[in-house]
């Protein structure tokens, strides 16, 4: 099962890519932001790329308190990774994963905000696939065991699952493709909901690879 890790901030030498590499990682997680300190960008994307990894990335701003997400703020966010994705060159069909980063579970009201969120997000790209041919990006959910069964079972379009191990009471969902530990950050690409390239080679197109 490979590896890797996710990172706010940007590598910016080969150096510490390098160490990672050797030591069995093998993909690193990035970040699409409304904030450009914490954007991937085209020079990282090729840096990263030229030391034999991949990229997943992952849209989030703050995204961790309930009153966050809303149906607009969905439309908004995703239209931002859109710009984000077009800058980097990610290739269409890949995924961009969208964060839900605080402790939510089925019966709470705010998974009904969360819910609204990814309606705007899966309607903006729908939006963004009819302008443009049908070609666009995948989408994924992160965040608790609780938050990614729900989405994934409820917006038809999130077919990508990276679940974090915290708040999640030690379950974990049968369709992930990423587990997130608390401890060690690694990321664990397990299994699809369907039939594609695996996750950990989604990013190639990202500078190149």
């Amino acid at each position: 099962m490979a590896e890797g890790i996710d990172r706010a901030a940007p590598f910016t030498t080969a150096s510490p890519l390098q160490c990672l590499k050797n030591n069995g990682i093998t993909f690193i997680g990035r970040y699409y932001s409304g904030s450009d300190w914490k954007n991937l960008t085209p020079a990282e994307a090729r840096l990263i790329s030229s030391v034999g990894l991949w990229i997943v990335t992952v849209y989030q701003d703050a995204n961790n308190y309930a009153d966050y997400f809303t149906y607009d703020r969905g439309v908004s966010d995703c239209g931002t990774a859109i710009t984000r994705a077009q800058a980097v060159g990610r290739p269409y069909g890949t995924p961009i994963y969208f964060a839900v980063d605080f402790e939510v579970h089925t019966d709470d009201p705010a998974m009904k905000q969360v819910e609204a969120y990814f309606d705007g997000v899966q309607d903006r790209m729908r939006q963004f696939a009819a302008q443009n041919g049908g070609s666009k990006w995948e989408l994924g959910v992160y965040g608790t065991y609780d938050a990614v069964e729900y989405i994934a079972n409820w917006i038809q379009d999130v077919t990508y699952v990276w679940q974090t191990y915290a708040w999640s009471g030690a379950k974990s969902s049968a369709t992930i493709i990423c587990i997130s530990t608390a401890t060690t950050r690694r990321l664990a690409p397990a299994l699809r909901r369907e039939p594609s390239t695996a996750t950990v080679r989604t990013a190639t197109a990202e500078g190149s690879k």
